[in-house]
């Protein structure tokens, strides 16, 4: 797991792409791996969240809060398949939308995910999550 943390860090930092952010967002919830989301939460300030499903959660959280909560959802459930849906960015923005399918205590289901991503000390990191039904 610490082989791929660092990986996943390197992918998205110095300078790189906002998919390469999605991308790595994407590999930890599908690895059910929380300690590889840090590469991808900011360092300063908080992420704002509605999760119903992966939470439930809504507000804004830190990124060891952030963490706490998708760490608990990776013991009940698990995330089977990220697919990127669209991307668009400019300098200081970037939006993202996946289609996720996961199994909790509720059962299988698909789940879209609305992402809001801004840059922080060359590296783009989450700043919004939001879910909805598909």
């Amino acid at each position: 797991m610490v082989i791929a943390a660092v990986a996943l860090l390197a992918a998205v930092s110095l300078g790189a792409e906002p998919r390469a952010t999605v991308d790595a967002f994407g590999a930890a919830l599908v690895q059910g791996n929380a300690d590889a989301l840090h590469a991808v939460l900011p360092s300063a300030g908080k992420v704002r969240v509605r999760l119903v499903r992966l939470g439930p959660q809504d507000g804004a959280l830190r990124g060891g809060q952030l963490h706490a909560v998708l760490q608990d959802f990776f013991e009940r459930g698990s995330i089977e398949s990220f697919k990127l849906q669209t991307i668009e960015h400019s300098s200081k923005l970037a939006l993202a939308s996946a289609e996720l399918d996961l199994i909790d205590e509720q059962g299988r289901t698909e789940v879209r995910l609305h992402l809001s991503l801004e840059p922080e000390n060359d590296r783009w990191v989450l700043r919004e999550i939001r879910e909805s039904r598909r």
